[in-house]
């Protein structure tokens, strides 16, 4: 009968313990879930009633049409300069030098500690400081290149370094999950080039860290506001802002719909990770 009675508290206690480990989590979700949920309700059913009447912001205002095109183009820009110079950087210090990984390391993790407004903030001064140079000085052209208002590759640089961070954990866990050296010294036995081999065998077998860097990068360049504003770039995350002062429940609305589409892609990304990790 003992017996049995601790078995029984033993079994109580385990689930007391598992049902404790859900409870931050359920917290977390309820924190991120209700004020979702709550703008939801706001935008689509003003009054009680449903309606997609915020939601024709969409067709009918063309600065919204303007800021996502520039949105969008700086996303792209970001992710092929991002992936471009990345994936090959890491990849030859994992081959070449691997003493020299700390050292990368700490520079892609630097952005870290820097607020993205002391980012903009020292981007304003560099760009004063350019101005300052003189109308026709090479520094004031290479400023009025970067400040293009439809190509601002001034946005381009500073969400690369964002996004550096992650994209460089990324890329560096999935470099540490397969046999470079192996891959590259077999591929080159068989006559083809380093970089040849990069592209067609390693790049493909870290595709899950790729593609989850390209959709975090995707989803903190559309959510970003301090650095866009600051410099008076409207991007979709600007025009949100400026918009809400006279039509606050389509700012709401468009707002959730960006939300919702940044959770998906992180979540397709996420699972193709898994998928692809699950393969190699």
């Amino acid at each position: 009968m003992a017996s049995v009675r601790r078995s029984q508290k033993s079994a109580f206690y385990r689930l007391s313990a598992q049902v404790s480990l859900w409870i931050p989590l359920a917290v977390v979700a309820l924190f991120i879930v209700i004020p979702v949920v709550c703008s939801i309700d706001y935008a689509i059913f003003p009054g009680g009633h449903f309606s997609l009447a915020a939601y024709d912001v969409l067709f009918t205002n063309d600065s919204l049409a303007a800021a996502l095109i520039r949105t969008l183009l700086v996303v792209l820009l970001t992710i092929i300069v991002l992936i471009g110079t990345l994936v090959p950087a890491v990849v030859a210090v994992h081959l070449w030098a691997p003493k020299l990984r700390p050292f990368l390391e700490i520079m892609c993790t630097l952005p870290l500690v820097v607020p993205p407004i002391a980012l903009a903030a020292g981007i304003v001064a560099l760009l004063r400081w350019a101005g300052n140079q003189g109308r026709f000085s090479v520094a004031d052209q290479i400023s009025q290149v970067f400040q293009n208002p439809n190509i601002p590759l001034i946005l381009v640089g500073s969400y690369v370094v964002l996004c550096l961070p992650f994209t460089f954990r990324s890329i560096d866990s999935g470099l540490r999950t397969i046999s470079l050296k192996a891959m590259v010294e077999g591929s080159a036995s068989l006559g083809s080039s380093t970089w040849g081999t990069v592209w067609r065998i390693v790049i493909p077998n870290i595709r899950g860290p790729v593609l989850f860097s390209i959709f975090f990068t995707i989803a903190v360049s559309l959510s970003e506001f301090a650095i866009a504003a600051t410099l008076s770039y409207q991007t979709v995350s600007v025009w949100l802002y400026t918009v809400s002062a006279t039509d606050f429940r389509s700012s709401i609305a468009v707002s959730v719909l960006l939300n919702i589409v940044t959770w998906l892609m992180l979540l397709v990304a996420t699972l193709c990770a898994g998928r692809f990790s699950k393969s190699q």
